[in-house]
């Protein structure tokens, strides 16, 4: 995998920004200990459960004017977004965060795909962070390094889990898939055109994460999926405030 531990100051190193525009993504070990990981499983169920927000997908995705405050203040928190302006720049906004889970009933494979196709415009960053360990067998991502570059064309198709946008196994047969297995609290910062899915989830056990996207605030985005953002650092084109 590429990148590691970040360094003792919170940020990013220069090896691990380089990989990032290089590979499409980095990965970072430690970004948040197994307690907070444990508050944010609690959150997320009280959360899901009160909105009966449990579907065949897997995911529920909460834009950043309607998630809970605890989790919009964790997507702007100043040691992520340290690192969140050494790969956008100096401003940046939060859009959105989604919890992705794994369960007997929600055990299939993410096909391969890329996220730019639900969204289009500016690039987007997202930021995957395991609630729990996350393993080859518990359904873990897998990610082609350097795809981000390259054009894929998708089938866009109805009633495939909530995955509409796919890409065809052929297209990717010569990559070579890099798992990206995680411990608890581990994260991935990956590119919005990286290609990417997941192994099915075989392990009888629960597997949770929470999915946090950003963008470049001073780019203009005529993206219709966000209505509303929060300025993280910087100032924003799209919206209205400034970050610290």
């Amino acid at each position: 995998m590429a990148g590691g531990n970040t360094p003792e100051s919170g940020s990013l190193s220069e090896d691990q920004v380089a990989a990032f525009g290089s590979d499409g993504f980095v990965v970072v070990e430690n970004l948040y200990d197994g307690a907070t990981m444990a508050e944010w499983k609690r959150v997320v169920l009280e959360v899901m459960e009160a909105e009966s927000a449990f579907h065949e997908s897997g995911v529920r995705v909460w834009m950043a004017d309607a998630i809970h405050p605890m989790f919009r203040d964790a997507m702007s928190d100043a040691h992520v977004a340290a690192m969140l302006r050494q790969l956008i720049g100096a401003n940046v906004e939060f859009l959105s965060a989604k919890a992705v889970y794994k369960n007997a009933e929600t055990s299939f494979a993410t096909p391969w795909h890329q996220d730019w196709q639900y969204w289009f415009g500016p690039t987007k960053l997202s930021v995957w962070i395991a609630l729990d360990e996350a393993t080859p067998e518990n359904g873990c991502l897998k990610v082609l390094r350097g795809s981000h570059v390259k054009h894929f064309e998708h089938l866009h198709l109805d009633g495939e889990q909530g995955f509409v946008n796919q890409i065809e196994p052929e297209q990717v047969a010569e990559w070579s898939p890099v798992e990206v297995a995680l411990p608890v609290g581990g994260a991935v910062f990956f590119h919005d055109q990286l290609v990417h899915s997941s192994h099915p989830n075989t392990s009888g056990q629960d597997r949770w994460s929470m999915i946090s996207t950003y963008r470049d605030a001073s780019v203009k985005d005529e993206s219709s999926v966000w209505q509303n953002s929060v300025v993280v650092s910087g100032r924003s084109v799209n919206s209205e405030g400034s970050g610290d």
